[in-house]
């Protein structure tokens, strides 16, 4: 890891000329046993947090360092000034119900996925921070697609922030004494390409599309608490059903989001139901499915 070299800079991301850069190793025994000054800036946005003060919380946080793990630049922090990827992938998990939570989420994330290299808190501890070991990429795409692939992977857990996909993105310092670091990592090597534009089926069928909404929305009053398996599942049989030819594409998300909008729990994080969905019914029209009746 001591050959993974990245930028930093001062914590205030409108300066964009790196002070210097450091490698992998740098950064994780610097969150793990930061110098004097710089914990003691973390004990006091822990105090800040405890009391909501959100104003003090992000000045303190502008006394701190930022870096780049995924891309080497030279400049501003733009695609256009990437000069190679690192080969390293960040995971946000945000906005936690509790420390302890966010420890025991810490721990689980480490323990389950080998391709994650190391784990930490946030600088509030109600956040956990990754950095997954990917192949070097050639394109800001290609690193968009094995984030997608991840996001499918890890983006149902609480807290998934998918602004980790702008490669060029400051990490923010953190502090962890019981930072989780393993040096047997595996490489995560899938990718996902999603369908920019999704063969639409111009014609609804009107004599199935009666049935097709019972069975959906019989699918979704089931869902009485967190409903995201039951929800994937149901989209990518509407998908398979849009595949079949039986109703229009746009007219399945119009009646799924619908559905979201009118149900007491999907109701409540409808804008993430609503992503899920789609991918999911994009997904779906490549495996038709066709009614027996």
């Amino acid at each position: 890891m001591k050959d993974i070299i990245f930028p930093y800079y001062d914590a205030d991301i409108t300066h964009h000329t790196p002070l210097g850069y450091v490698s992998l190793d740098y950064l994780l025994n610097a969150i793990k046993s930061p110098k004097k000054d710089i914990k003691h800036i973390f004990e006091q946005i822990m105090i800040a947090d405890e009391n909501k003060d959100v104003k003090l919380k992000q000045e303190l946080k502008t006394k701190l360092y930022s870096f780049n793990p995924c891309v080497f630049i030279e400049g501003k922090r733009k695609y256009e000034n990437i000069k190679h990827f690192t080969g390293l992938l960040m995971l946000d998990f945000d906005k936690m119900e509790s420390v302890e939570y966010a420890k025991e989420f810490k721990e689980y994330l480490f323990n389950k996925n080998k391709f994650i290299i190391s784990s930490w808190l946030s600088a509030s501890k109600r956040g956990v921070r990754a950095v997954v070991k990917i192949p070097i990429c050639s394109s800001v795409d290609e690193f968009k697609h094995y984030f997608n692939a991840i996001q499918n992977e890890l983006g149902s857990y609480k807290g998934f922030d998918a602004a980790p996909k702008n490669c060029v993105l400051p990490l923010f310092m953190s502090y962890d004494p019981e930072i989780l670091i393993r040096n047997d990592y595996s490489v995560w090597t899938r990718k996902f390409i999603p369908i920019k534009k999704p063969p639409v089926i111009q014609y609804v069928v009107s004599d199935k599309t009666s049935s097709i909404e019972k069975i959906i929305l019989n699918r979704i009053n089931t869902i009485t608490d967190s409903g995201h398996g039951i929800l994937r599942a149901t989209a990518y049989l509407l998908g398979g059903y849009v595949g079949a030819g039986y109703l229009d594409y746009n007219y399945s998300i119009q009646m799924i989001n619908k559905m979201i909008d009118s149900h007491h729990y999907l109701s409540k994080k409808g804008y993430v139901y609503k992503k899920t969905s789609l991918t999911m019914i994009n997904k779906g029209m490549l495996n038709p499915v066709f009614l027996t009746n």
